[in-house]
């Protein structure tokens, strides 16, 4: 059965995006979801897209620490990439209302991140 408690659905939401389960994150994130990263706001279809756009870089997600309290999560876990960039650390705050996740905020090193973005740009067929 499910863990439904905010750490819960928190740790199921970062373990569905490390194992690429789209399903399963579809099945947490809220419909009224408001994602926001490096001062960009996105609703639940910007978020699964931009998430998308990243799983051919990613190995997997490793949870380092889970933090909760009331209906927020804070989760600090290495994302894994088979890049330059290795593992770059993440922290995600989270808020959980009605079992679904309602907020997502991301927080991650750019410059670390950067060969990441980079080795998918290279990975892109050139537009014709």
């Amino acid at each position: 059965m499910p863990d439904s408690s905010v750490e819960g659905i928190a740790r199921s939401y970062i373990q569905a995006v490390g194992s690429h389960n789209m399903e399963a994150l579809e099945n947490l994130l809220g419909e009224d979801l408001l994602a926001t990263f490096a001062g960009t706001t996105l609703d639940k279809a910007g978020w699964t897209t931009a998430i998308k756009r990243l799983l051919p870089a990613l190995v997997r997600n490793e949870i380092r620490e889970v933090f909760s309290a009331q209906d927020r999560a804070c989760v600090v876990y290495d994302f894994i990439t088979d890049t330059p960039a290795g593992a770059v650390r993440c922290i995600e705050l989270l808020t959980v209302n009605a079992d679904k996740i309602s907020e997502i905020e991301l927080v991650l090193d750019r410059a670390a991140f950067a060969p990441v973005n980079e080795a998918l740009k290279a990975r892109m067929p050139p537009a014709q």
